[in-house]
This record gives structure tokens, sequence and C-alpha cells, in this order.
């Protein structure tokens, strides 16, 4: 069995090798440094351009060349036709034309194998058709000169050969890839036989442009054999391999029978072949399609296979060879459609290797639908310059936007429809993602999990992972991808997409690993909301208990009716602070100041005290306090009014609330007896100034209580901006006076 290496090695060898005979038959061919093209009418030939250095520099153009013969005799010249310069004899309708052709192409090359040549000029300008003799002596071409054509059929050439050679080399001992590697060599021999009797001149020898003319006859139908046989046996083998040399034989047959020219006319014997064995392929690619339909390895194979075929192979028979056989001239020239073939095997070498076959059909769409749109482009244009002879710029321009309004948004269609397949759109499937985060348990988020992965790509298999993953990976060349835990769920493996019609490719791998983190980022952004609700639910219950629970305890060892229904009226009035604080309502904090004024007025005069609170611009402000800090605010200022009225025995109370970008500040002092210092501290007989220090201190709020010479003042600061204590240190709030 050949090595890989060795056998990209002989391949590049004899690509080097080829294009350094190619070049040498090419250049040393007689030069005149003329550019000849066959006039509009098709009457004469035509100087179109000059090479500035080369030996035909003196002749002005444009002008018409009549005749060329040797130098200083005129009665041998031979006058030109228009036919002396096709580029390709297959255009002759019939084998007697092709002869003469070969003979004249005979006899002009002999001429220019002289030392000096005398050419028969017309000048265009001028009244008078006299022709002018101007003697040229021929030199070797050089490699400027060659057109863009020769270098597209020398790159087509040495681009299927190489490719071949490399699939051919990864598989050695596969039957299908020496197939493609020989369909290779066969375009190099087609090409490249085109590439020096197409870039030609003037004339070649007649033997040696029959020769070539035979080469690329033989290269042209050696392909579509190498390919006919090919698609017999690849993806699956649908003939015994003995069978597959009926496939050189019949058309093997065929070609020796143009050679020697006996089928009734040229376009029978050179064109139809190549035309026949295209059909052959796009008939067994379906064949091989209807065959491997529940397959999706090899559908997908046979999409990009049969797409290269059908853009390359397709568009130059469509373009070159048909037209030849309905007798109207190709669509394009013959050296630039050669690069067709080079797509082919650009895309060949992708199916038959099977690199990277998942992402297949992707770039088969990519470039269908390019394909579709530079050919719908060129066939608006065509149309509108045709049938309404507008102006170039102007059907260009109408085309361009035909393109870009209509077809476009139609490609963007089939995209989705055929490639992306989304089973869901964008704010469906985000609905979807909360639904699954938001379940409410973990095995119901894990069965809605797969659910949405089963809606989107319908697997036939959806099994957990037999190991850890730890990203999105498609796996098998398509036929599986792979998912980290996600939504309760462990590592899952999706197998055989859409019941197995089709692979996941790259697209689908970036849509399942957004929806991965879509799905983490709602589970963390539901964790939480859990846990916020978790704490506000735990702060409530500690507000019931320890602020409406302990009044209602105390009240039950109050034998005084009167003290029973003040504690019944506290925690009352505790309870509708919670629910104000947990309503959707909740007052400003200039609503909640001007409540709590009215309030405290009441309770202070119903003890015989005054109340001095002025007005304040915080009586307007619409700032509305959390929760917490609302509960803390009306707690703290109801719990210092409750110990003046009954420890302070005061007769006057001033209160000012202060608001700071950061802090809420409240004083109050009395002119009472003063508090005493085991108050300060938080006394432990004390239960409500202990509980509503440990409430600012949550808060990272402070308390400070100074007994002065008469009375107490009792200052609290509540942040506007809430950190978690942990995260503050004491030292960062307001410094406070003990």
């Amino acid at each position: 069995m050949w090595l890989p290496n060795r056998i990209i090695q002989g391949a590049t060898f004899a690509c080097f090798a080829a294009i350094a005979l190619v070049l040498w038959i090419v250049l040393s061919q007689p030069w005149l440094g003329l550019t000849l093209i066959a006039d509009p009418e098709g009457r004469a030939i035509r100087i179109d351009a000059v090479y500035a250095s080369g030996p035909g520099q003196t002749i002005t153009t444009p002008s018409v060349l009549r005749a060329i013969g040797p130098a200083g005799d005129a009665a041998s010249a031979v006058v030109l036709e228009p036919d002396d310069i096709v580029e390709e004899p297959d255009l002759f309708e019939t084998y007697e034309q092709t002869r003469h052709f070969f003979q004249r192409q005979s006899a002009l090359a002999a001429l220019l194998r002289n030392t000096q040549v005398m050419l028969q000029v017309v000048p265009q300008i001028g009244a008078a058709d006299v022709p002018q003799s101007v003697t040229v002596t021929p030199a070797r071409r050089p490699l400027s000169d060659l057109p863009v054509a020769f270098w597209i059929q020398i790159i087509t050439g040495a681009g299927s050969l190489l490719i071949g050679a490399w699939v051919w080399g990864m598989r050695p001992a596969d039957i299908a890839t020496r197939l493609f590697a020989l369909s290779g060599a066969m375009i190099t021999v087609s090409a490249y036989a085109a590439a020096i009797y197409s870039s030609r001149e003037l004339a070649i020898d007649g033997a040696t442009f029959r020769l070539l003319s035979a080469l690329n006859h033989t290269g042209a139908i050696g392909f579509g054999a190498g390919m006919i046989a090919m698609f017999l046996c690849y993806p699956r083998r649908l003939v015994p391999l003995w069978t597959l040399w009926i496939v050189p034989a019949v058309f093997g047959a065929w070609l020796i029978a143009d050679i020697l020219h006996l089928p009734p006319n040229q376009p029978t014997g050179s064109q139809l072949p190549t035309l026949i064995e295209m059909l052959l392929i796009v008939i067994i690619v379906g064949v091989q399609w209807f065959i491997n339909r529940r397959d999706p390895r090899a559908r997908a194979a046979l999409s990009w296979l049969g797409l290269s075929v059908i853009v390359g192979a397709g568009a130059f028979v469509s373009l070159i060879i048909a037209p030849i056989l309905f007798a109207s001239p190709p669509a394009m020239q013959q050296g630039h459609a050669f690069g067709f073939f080079l797509l082919i095997y650009a895309g060949l070498a992708l199916g038959v290797g099977r690199y990277r076959l998942f992402d297949l059909s992707e770039w088969a769409f990519r470039v269908l639908f390019y394909t579709g749109g530079t050919l719908l482009l060129i066939a608006i244009d065509a149309a509108l310059i045709t049938f309404l002879h507008l102006q170039q710029a102007t059907s260009f321009g109408i085309a361009l936007l035909a393109v870009g309004f209509v077809y476009l948004p139609f490609r963007g269609a089939l995209w989705n429809r055929f490639v992306v397949r989304k089973a869901l759109e964008d704010h469906e499937l985000f609905r979807a993602v909360i639904d699954v985060s938001f379940a409410t348990t973990p095995a119901e988020r894990s069965e809605r999990w797969r659910e949405l992965l089963n809606q989107l790509f319908d697997p036939l298999a959806l099994e957990a992972a037999d190991g850890p993953v730890a990203d999105v990976e498609v796996r098998n060349e398509g036929l599986e991808v792979w998912l980290p835990p996600a939504a309760d769920t462990p590592a899952l493996v999706l197998r055989y997409p859409w019941r197995g019609r089709r692979l996941f490719s790259t697209t689908h791998k970036i849509l399942t690993r957004e929806l991965v983190r879509l799905m983490r980022y709602s589970e963390e952004s539901r964790g939480a909301y859990e846990r916020g609700s978790a704490e506000e639910r735990r702060r409530i219950a500690r507000d019931l208990h320890d602020d409406v629970g302990a009044r209602l305890l105390s009240g039950l060892y109050k034998s005084d009716i009167g003290d029973t229904h003040r504690v019944l009226r506290d925690a009352i009035t505790d309870i509708r602070t919670i629910v104000s604080g947990l309503s959707s309502e909740q007052p400003s904090l200039g609503q909640m100041i001007a409540a709590l004024r009215h309030e405290t007025g009441e309770r202070l005069s119903a003890a015989g005290i005054e109340l001095r609170w002025p007005v304040e611009d915080n009586d307007d402000s619409p700032l509305k306090l959390d929760y917490q800090a609302f509960r803390c605010f009306m707690s703290a200022h109801r719990e210092i009014i409750s110990n003046v009225i009954r420890h302070a025995s005061a007769r006057n109370v001033d209160i000012v609330v202060k608001r700071t970008p950061d802090w809420l500040i409240t004083s109050i002092s009395d002119d009472g007896v003063g508090i005493a210092a085991a108050h300060i501290a938080g006394s432990p007989q004390g239960n409500g100034l202990r509980g509503l220090m440990r409430r600012l201190g949550e808060l990272n709020g402070t308390l400070s209580l100074q007994r002065l010479g008469k009375g107490t003042v009792a200052e609290i600061h509540i942040p506007l901006k809430r950190t978690p204590s942990s995260t503050l240190h004491r030292s960062d709030a307001p410094a406070v006076a003990s």
C-alpha cells in the first residue's frame, strides 16, 4: 500500500513538472506582441492592442490584420480568417471544419517560425482600405503576456490534482478516494491541454493542436467517468466493483470514435458524452440520496457532494457544453469556466474526506444561496438590458436593489427553515427557559428541561452522559451533542436530531451553549430571588414574634384594663406598620413623617406632654424606604416615644428629622428625669431598647442615648444606602455620644 506522504509528494512533483512543461510549450511559441480579437461582425481579425516592447510595437491600433507571410514574399502570404483565432475547435459543427482549421493552424505556425514575418495591416481610420505591410521579427513570448484565463486553468489543474491526491493519501485503500483522485488528475489533463492552445497568440502546429484537443476531451470524459464510478460506490456501494469498468469502457469507446472523427458531427462526438455523464451523475446522486435517506451522515455528505458537482460541473456544462450542442456561442470564455472545477474539488475534498462533516450542510446552503444570488443578479441585469434596453449602470442598480430587498430576505427565511431549523422563536425560547427555571421542584425543572430539548431538536435518544461534561460539544461527526449539567439535571447526550434526518452543526452548538448559559443565569436569578424571599419572610416572622408577640404576651399579665388596652393598641400599630411596609402603596418619606408627627402628637398630648416638631424639607421628600429601613425607622421612633411617656416624667419633647445623601437622622430630646446609666448600653431588663439596638445594627445603623442635665437625647441613624453589616465596620457609621 502506498504511504500518504508518498502519494502527496508524488502528486506535488507531477504538478510542478506539468506546469513547467506547459509554460515551456507556451513560451517557446513565436510571438508577435499583438492582442487579436474577432471583428464584431465576424468578417476579419482586429488588432486590439500591441505589447509596448513587443515585435509589433510600431503597429497602430485599432487596425485589421489582413494577411501574414514571409518577409519579401507577398505571394506566399496567407489571408487570415476569423476562425483562425477561435479559442476552442469544438465550436465547429463538422469534423471537416475542424480538419480545415488544423490545416490552417499548421500553415500559419510554419510562417511564424520564419526569422522575419510580413504583416498586412489595414488601419481602420481613413477612407482608403489599403493594406500596409509591416515587417516584424517574432520573439519568445514573455510570461507577463499570458492572459488571465491561462492562469485560471493552471490553478484549477494544480488544485484538482493536489486536492485529489490529499484525499487519496488520507484514505489510500478507499476505492472512492482513488476514483476522486483519478477524476482530479483528469481535470488537470483537460485544463493544461486547453491552457496551451486557448492562450495561443495566433497559431500553433495543427498536429500538436489536435493532440492537445484529444487530451482535453480525454480529461473531460475521464472526469465524468470517474465521478460516475465514485458515486456508484460512495457513500454506499450500489453495484459490484467489477461493473465499474463498464463506465470507462463505454465512454472510452466514445472518446476513441471522437478522436477518429467517426460520429456524424463534432458536438455529438465531443460534447454529448459530457452532457450524458452529467445527467448520469445527477441520477446516481438521487439514487444514493434515496437509499441513504435514513443515514444522516451519508445524506450530509451527499448534499455537499451533489451541490459541488451541480454548482461546478453543472455550471461548466450549462455555460460551455450546452450552448455548443444547440449551435450557440458559449456564455463565457472556456478558460475562465475551468475555475468552476476548482470549486468542485474544494467541496468534494470536504465531502469525501469527511472533514468536519457536521458542518457540511451549512456550507452547502451558504454556497447555494450566494451562488443563487449572484446568478439572479446577473439574470435580472441581463433581462433589463435585453428587453427594456436600459443603460448598464441603471440595470445593474435595479438588479442590485431587487436582490437586496427581495432575494436576501427570502434567503434568510430559507436559512432559518432548512439550516437553523429553530422550533421556537427567540421570545418563545426565552419564555420556555424562564418556565423551566421557575418550576416549583427540582424534579419538575429537570422534566421541563428535557421537554425543551426535545422540542428544539427532536432527538431519537436523550440520555444521561456517562462522564463529566464541562461544555457543549458536538461529537461523532454531528450525530451527538453533549450538554453540561443544567436545570437540576445531570449532563445529557442528545443523539440523532430531528428523528435522524439531520446532523448537529456549529450553529446548533452555539445555540445550545447560549441556552445552557441562559438557563444557568436564570437559575442564579431564581436562587437570589428565593434567598431574598426567605430572608424577607424571616424578618417578618421575627418582627411579628419580637414586637407584636412580645406586646401581646405582656398584655396577658396586665391587671389594669387600661394597660391592656394600651398594649393592644401598640400591637395593632405594629401590625399596621408591618403591613404598610410590605404594601405596594408604601408611603413616601414625607408622608411617613407627617403621619408619624400626627400620631406622636396625639400620644404625647394624651400623656400631658407638649410636642415641638418643626416642619423640615423632609416633609415633602418623595423617597421611599425599603421595608427593613421603614420598619426600623417607625419602630425606633415609637419605642423612644413610649419610653419617654412611661419613664421620663417629661413636660416637653423636641424632635428633629434630618436627611443627608446617605443617612436618615432622628433626634428626640425630652426635659424629664433622664435615662439611667444602665439603660444606655441596653439593660437586660429592657427588651425594647435591646431589640431596637439589634435591629439597627443589622442595618448598620446606630442608636445613641445621652443623659443631659435635665432630660435625655436619643439620636437614631438609619442608612439610606443599604450595605450588609458584615462588610461595614462600626467606624463607618456617624460618631455618637454615649
